[in-house]
């Protein structure tokens, strides 16, 4: 099983490395629209190439990079990373939304590989943009504040709690972390179901409404990769550390009940006749890998993450992943389109990372 996802792995790193520089690709049509906006006085936001999709790519190929030191593809990640993150140093644009913070993990890391000051002063803009962000009332960051909302979103904890820990921990910056702690603490008060113990997809702490639908697959993965990667980087000793991990598992609970047989799991997790969605399973289990390799979990999921991981490897076609749920467009839109998107590439080749590094 490792040596085939030692394989595996390898295309699908190739086709990241595609990926990170070339999506999203825009037609000719979108950029003619553009540019008759622009023409016609009208503001027009620049395309955002640190965006989500590519933050979980570049994530990944930082995870195989730090698998493959000896190797000619260590290079070729390195360079494009660099590339990838001087695209935007160079174009001088700020950072526009939560999403672009996601790239901030791998960042960290190229940082500290290259001691480039000036990938360390993008990181420095991420950690201000969320210092400086819009909160609501309970000091959470609203996903799209501009929209006139304070909807807090779970792919918000997967986005900005594990670099603010990663960060804080590098860094010595304790208020990051202690940022990331409340946005994780406020969504456990605020944004779970009582009777299933799952999450709805946000919610707005004001008028106290929980929105979307619950147990979404991906919100499940967003909430669970948030919280496995910021206690990796969390100090033990910290107040909030044990509260944390109590949440974390008694989620990885509650979610592996709705796994299928075939290891994975359903697009949303009660709907066990609907779809499965391979976006969903790669975040939770690689949140569950993280987890048992880090000895947060103990080992009776470990069964449960091969049956999954097994299922997932047998997925690749040259690289590619399909059968991955289409882009959410907010609450309650989860087009029910299935095919190959970044956002199940990256998660699962950082879960095969981890399986290779643990040699299972």
């Amino acid at each position: 099983m490792v040596d085939e996802m030692k394989n595996k792995s390898k295309a699908m790193a190739d086709e990241a490395l595609f990926m990170l520089m070339n999506y999203p690709r825009y037609s000719f049509l979108e950029r003619s629209k553009r540019f008759l906006r622009r023409a016609a006085g009208r503001k027009v936001e620049p395309f955002d190439r640190l965006n989500w999709p590519t933050g979980l790519l570049a994530n990944a190929l930082m995870a195989y990079y730090s698998n493959n030191l000896s190797s000619e593809i260590s290079l070729v990640i390195k360079q494009n990373l660099m590339k990838y993150y001087m695209r935007f140093i160079n174009s001088r644009r700020k950072i526009l939304c939560l999403d672009d913070i996601l790239a901030g993990q791998a960042l960290i890391e190229l940082h500290q590989i290259t001691g480039d000051e000036k990938l360390k002063g993008l990181l420095d803009q991420m950690v201000k943009y969320l210092k400086e962000h819009a909160v609501d009332e309970n000091g959470s960051l609203p996903y799209r504040p501009a929209h006139g909302n304070n909807h807090v979103y779970a792919d918000g904890i997967g986005m900005i709690c594990p670099f603010l820990c990663k960060y804080g921990s590098t860094y010595n910056d304790a208020d990051a972390i202690s940022l990331a702690c409340k946005q994780i603490k406020n969504f456990f008060a605020h944004g779970m179901d009582s009777r299933t113990g799952l999450p709805y997809h946000g919610y707005e702490a004001k008028n106290q409404v929980k929105h979307g639908i619950i147990g979404w697959g991906r919100a499940c993965g967003w909430l669970m990769m948030g919280l496995a990667d910021s206690l990796i980087f969390m100090d033990k000793e910290i107040a909030e550390y044990d509260e944390i991990k109590q949440y974390f598992r008694r989620l990885v609970d509650k979610v592996e009940a709705y796994q299928r047989e075939d290891g994975c799991y359903p697009w949303q997790l009660p709907a066990r006749e609907g779809p499965f969605d391979t976006s969903a399973t790669a975040m939770i289990l690689y949140a569950i890998a993280r987890g048992l390799e880090n000895d947060i979990l103990i080992g009776i999921h470990r069964s449960r993450l091969l049956r999954g991981r097994e299922t997932l490897i047998k997925e690749v076609t040259e690289g590619k992943i399909y059968n991955c749920q289409a882009e959410c467009g907010g609450f309650g839109v989860y087009p029910q389109k299935y095919d190959y998107y970044p956002w199940v590439l990256g998660p699962a080749l950082s879960l095969f990372s981890v399986g290779i590094r643990e040699g299972l």
